[in-house]
């Protein structure tokens, strides 16, 4: 039954998409999906940070916006464009957007898919985007990893964040061109892992994670999107904000943020919202410069696009 209400609700939602409403648009991963501890599946996305910041734009507004969450558990910034090779397989069943597709579909697609005219993209008042932690996550699962030297280790994170920047740099040129008027709003990451001393990426990964929101702050900064400090929000209270605690019997879903956590994130997304947006501070590991970017970005979007067909 539950199921049937969530397909129902979808084709509202895709309906909507048709009619001059406002509407938020959420792309990303499992966090921009609101994702716990996969209890709460098939859900349409209108939850975690997305929830509490519909309901702020609404009180700018005066109408609540139509939430278009586009996010798929398990997304990488190269399995946005491919559909396939996503670091969890079920992620797309877990989102009704993508009911009567086939599997893998990429997301980019979807996008096009939804907004492809002038008065549709038109609609779209407002986006967020949070991808690259699976990248990450991709490097640290790879085997052998933890066994190779710290150069390694980190020629390996470097290597993935320069891959990383440029996809993310043809996603954020997507839809900057595509909502050119829309509020962008690109969501840096937390580290679970600061949250328990124990785990055996704790002395890895702060800086890869810091790495990390420096490439997407730095992308944002390119392509006129606000950058969310995200690790701001939630650090030093990962033990309570995200569920560390269950790695050790759950080990798919633990980096994640509990309704905390959310709650601390949507909290600094309507802050920033309301004023400019915070830079994170130079970390170990960080690609140097985005100079020529809009530039990468057309070119790799297009080959992107060329490979999934």
């Amino acid at each position: 039954m539950r199921v049937r209400l969530l397909a129902v609700l979808s084709l509202v939602v895709s309906a909507s998409l048709l009619r001059a409403e406002p509407v938020y648009l959420a792309l990303g991963d499992s966090s921009a999906f609101g994702e716990t501890n996969r209890t709460k599946n098939p859900s349409d996305g209108d939850r975690g940070y997305v929830k509490p910041f519909a309901d702020y734009l609404g009180t700018l507004d005066g109408t609540r916006p139509t939430v278009a969450n586009f996010a798929i558990d398990g997304e990488t910034s190269a399995s946005f464009f491919a559909g396939s090779g996503r670091v969890s397989s079920d992620g797309q069943g877990h989102n009704p957007n993508y009911n009567g597709l086939a599997n893998p579909y990429a997301q980019s697609q979807r996008l096009q898919d939804s907004f492809n005219t002038p008065a549709a993209n038109a609609d779209v008042k407002a986006v967020t985007v949070q991808l690259g932690a699976n990248n990450l996550d991709a490097v640290a699962s790879s085997p052998g990893f933890l066994g190779k030297t710290p150069a390694e280790q980190q020629s390996m994170v470097a290597a993935a964040l320069g891959a990383f920047q440029a996809d993310y740099a043809a996603i954020l040129g997507d839809v900057r061109t595509r909502f050119p008027t829309a509020d962008v709003y690109a969501l840096g990451y937390h580290n679970p892992y600061n949250g328990d001393p124990t785990h055996p990426f704790y002395p890895l990964a702060d800086p890869a994670v810091q790495g990390l929101n420096q490439v997407i702050a730095g992308v944002a900064s390119a392509f006129g999107a606000k950058y969310v400090d995200v690790y701001g929000a939630i650090h030093p209270n990962e033990a309570g904000f995200t569920l560390i605690a269950t790695w050790q019997k759950d080990p798919v879903n633990y980096v994640h943020l509990n309704d905390a956590g959310y709650a601390a994130v949507a909290g600094q997304l309507i802050r920033t919202a309301g004023g400019p947006s915070q830079v994170p501070e130079p970390a170990t590991l960080i690609l140097a410069g985005v100079g020529g970017m809009v530039l990468l970005a057309r070119r790799t979007r297009r080959e992107k696009i060329a490979a999934a067909a």
